[in-house]
């Protein structure tokens, strides 16, 4: 694995307001969150360059779409070439975070101006033994979802950082099970339809970002107090 660590901060600041009770939202700029154990943070543009951005996993549908990162073509909405992609745990990054490892994983999402908010209504992580796993129902070993307290949501603002490449969010996953492939499960678009082009899920390299020390200051104060946030589907 790829690790990297945070300075430790001391004295963590308590948490000025409590999450939305329906959603975690991230649609201003620095917002962020714990939900169900992973924290989720709003970042400004990332870099593209080679070695910075590593794409794994393209997904594009009107209205709804989900799909997950697997080698094989033609599964769910899935954007088949080599940006989709099954993936070894040990080339996903992993940050140390108050001596607690989390897989980082980048997401940038694409919308219209005129309609510029997105949902991310589910996220599941898996570690398998094999790679090119070709359905859900072969996915088993689950060590994330977000779903996993109760029904939750993100909702993420393309507005902030427009453009593909750009990215829009980061999302720290504990680090549990075993299995040496990565797999990653998002469905977007119940709350706030998709409409626009791919999203993209990707590792970072060389320029890793992190969060800002207060930000940081947040997260250690908040984890293990926020936990998921449920919402009532209409």
């Amino acid at each position: 694995m790829l690790k990297r660590s945070l300075p430790t901060l001391l004295g963590a600041a308590a948490l000025a307001a409590s999450m939305p009770a329906s959603a975690l939202d991230l649609v201003n700029a620095g917002d962020s969150g714990f939900v169900n154990g992973a924290f989720f943070q709003q970042v400004a543009d990332q870099s593209t360059g080679t070695g910075v951005i590593e794409p794994f996993l393209r997904l594009q549908a009107n209205g709804t779409e989900q799909g997950f990162n697997t080698s094989v073509n033609n599964v769910l909405d899935n954007k088949d070439g080599i940006w989709t992609h099954s993936l070894l745990v040990s080339d996903v990054p992993v940050v140390n975070l108050g001596g607690t490892n989390y897989f980082q994983v980048l997401l940038d999402i694409n919308q219209t101006g005129a309609n510029p908010l997105l949902s991310l209504d589910q996220l599941k992580v898996y570690r398998q033994a094999t790679g090119n796993i070709s359905t859900l129902a072969g996915l088993t070993n689950q060590i994330y979802n977000l779903d996993g307290a109760g029904d939750a949501f993100i909702r993420l603002n393309y507005d902030l950082n427009p453009g593909s490449g750009a990215g829009d969010m980061f999302a720290y996953i504990p680090v549990t099970g075993a299995g040496d492939y990565f797999y990653l499960y998002s469905q977007f678009g119940s709350i706030n339809a998709s409409n626009d082009g791919f999203e993209e899920w990707a590792t970072v390299g060389i320029s890793q970002p992190i969060p800002e020390p207060e930000t940081y200051a947040l997260m250690m104060a908040g984890l293990g107090v926020m936990g998921a946030v449920a919402r009532r589907r209409k």
